[in-house]
């Protein structure tokens, strides 16, 4: 008899049966696993062999090695960017070309990842950001395409993802450091201030300052050479078909083709040293630039009242992010792997709430940012391997699809912070208490 069994009690064993997990996440673990496929096929399989070939970050490297020689990293041809992302790379300059296109591809994968890990652990750490994040990263085409190029918009990403999901002082420093490696990321900053951050608006300006100033101070005091970029035409603006931005939308209007089947010199100029810009063309693409970002800004504004909680502040800087790219002089194709963290959070955000509507336009808007103008433009281009060959009707609407839907992405984001509450909740990632909700 078992011990404790009364008298005409039944002591058979109970055996007890184990069930199988329920099979209710089986769709969202083979999303995930397809992502991960496609996403490891895109930017590891296909991106390995090229690696010793060229690449923009050929130009990195050069300038780096400038500075290791004891000369400006302008004097490095095509070299036109802040001498701040020249002086990080100097480690890598000592060694190859090849050797240090690895280290900076690994680099840049793991900004990609760690940026991903971010939000998703701010945003619910659930399977459905998870399949959002898998999404974008995947299938949005730009991050294959700066990881192919040696880009920096894998470390943008990962600035931005912090600035989305941590404290007033990162978001402060993050911008920061962003603003000093490419200009985009600083008109994030007005989120900062309708916020009433004083702390981030703080670390903002003091990383801005010293992340600008040194290493020009540097390369003024301590090196040889040129002490500003030669050819800065393109900060201001091109027509190129490959920069999608009002801007550059504007200069291929004012810039029209004088022959059908001729495009005009400056669209096809890839050096950036070689454009030369007219007087009213670079009063027209900085003037585009400039009301596209002040009538942003003034609408967001009116739309949250003139103040931003804690809770709107992510959603205020994804839109003003989309912002920053349509809005920018130049705007690379490869510029839009800086929306995917953003996007990504729509998504989620989206199906969460069953708003399919919303959903549905986000998904368009995501497609436009970048993979289905490039197939298309690509097909185009690959028949003759020229851009003459596009009608010029294709040309314009498929050069602009891509602005239109980071305005469209602008308004949307612009709607969620107006709509954010307060009330919900979801941990920091940064001081493991509750916080306020980026839902």
């Amino acid at each position: 008899m078992i011990r404790g069994a009364r008298p005409g009690q039944d002591t058979a064993p109970v055996v007890r049966q184990t069930r199988l997990p329920p099979l209710r996440k089986l769709p969202e673990i083979v999303f995930l696993l397809s992502c991960a496929a496609w996403y490891w096929r895109q930017t590891v399989w296909n991106i390995i062999p090229t690696l010793g070939g060229p690449s923009d970050f050929r130009k990195y490297y050069d300038a780096a090695r400038q500075i290791l020689e004891g000369r400006s990293p302008f004097a490095a041809a095509g070299y036109i960017y802040p001498p701040l992302l020249a002086e990080l790379l100097t480690p890598l300059a000592h060694l190859n070309y090849l050797e240090a296109r690895w280290v900076w591809f690994l680099i840049s994968q793991a900004c990609l990842l760690v940026a991903a890990w971010l939000i998703w652990r701010a945003f619910g750490r659930d399977w459905l950001i998870a399949c959002s994040i898998a999404l974008m990263w995947a299938a949005g085409g730009a991050t294959a395409e700066a990881l192919w190029l040696g880009q920096l918009s894998p470390l943008l990403a990962l600035l931005l993802a912090t600035a989305y999901t941590t404290t007033q002082r990162r978001q402060g420093v993050s911008l920061g450091a962003g603003f000093a490696l490419k200009f985009i990321p600083g008109v994030l900053a007005v989120g900062l201030l309708l916020n009433r951050s004083r702390a981030g608006v703080t670390a903002f300006l003091v990383s801005l300052s010293v992340l600008l100033a040194l290493p020009w101070l540097y390369v003024s005091c301590c090196l040889s050479g040129p002490r500003t970029p030669v050819g800065t035409d393109m900060w201001i603006g091109t027509p190129a078909p490959l920069s999608w931005s009002l801007p550059s939308t504007v200069l291929r209007i004012l810039d029209r083709p004088a022959h059908p089947g001729e495009l005009p010199p400056d669209w096809n100029v890839v050096e950036l040293s070689d454009l030369r810009l007219s007087g009213d063309e670079r009063a027209a693409s900085l003037a585009t630039a400039a009301i596209t970002v002040i009538a942003g800004a003034l609408l967001l504004f009116i739309a949250v009242g003139g103040r931003l909680s804690t809770t709107q502040l992510p959603w205020a800087m994804a839109g003003l992010l989309s912002l920053g790219l349509a809005a920018s002089p130049v705007s690379w194709t490869h510029y839009q792997a800086m929306q995917c963290p953003g996007v990504a959070m729509l998504l989620a955000h989206a199906f969460r709430q069953r708003r399919w509507n919303l959903l549905l336009v986000g998904l368009l808007c995501a497609a436009a940012l970048h993979p289905l103008p490039v197939a298309v433009l690509g097909a185009y281009y690959r028949q003759h391997n020229t851009w003459n060959t596009v009608p010029l009707p294709v040309m314009y609407f498929w050069t602009s699809i891509a602005t239109l839907a980071s305005l469209v992405l602008f308004g949307l984001f612009v709607g969620e912070a107006r709509r954010a509450s307060d009330r919900l909740s979801v941990t920091r990632p940064d001081c493991g208490r509750p916080a306020r909700s980026l839902q």
